[in-house]
């Protein structure tokens, strides 16, 4: 790996920008010269050290952790459940109040409609007693 990646991929790692916010982050990087390539290598694998670590432990974690973590598993299956049905339910209640705003529009139109012909029917009408 050149020198330019393997400082990509410790940045990323550590998620800082650059070797003195590197330091302060990690007491054992303190004292590497980070000028050297071998010093580079040896921070990649003291960061890469606690996520190897943490992930044997995910693969046996003690009883108490796994009855957590189906619990957690159930949990989130449900949210995914309850989620995906209050989005279904979203669209329903979008699609009846689209379909009730133009029942409103269809119904102010015919009211409109009638207040033309109630207004035509006066005026006929005045017309007429005057006739």
């Amino acid at each position: 790996m050149k020198l330019q990646e393997l400082k990509a991929k410790v940045y990323e790692l550590a998620g800082v920008n650059n070797t003195k916010q590197l330091k302060a982050k990690n007491q054992e990087i303190k004292t590497l010269d980070m000028r050297l390539k071998t010093s580079w290598e040896k921070t990649l694998a003291i960061l890469q050290k606690p996520q190897g670590e943490f992930e044997k432990w995910l693969e046996n974690p003690p009883e108490e952790y796994k009855d957590i973590f189906s619990e957690i598993t159930e949990v989130s299956q449900k949210y995914e459940q309850k989620s995906a049905q209050t989005k279904q339910l979203v669209q329903e209640v979008l699609l009846i109040a689209n379909n009730l705003e133009e029942l409103a529009e269809q119904g102010q139109d015919e009211a409109n409609k009638i207040k033309q012909e109630i207004e035509i029917t006066r005026r006929i009408s005045k017309q007429a007693r005057l006739n």
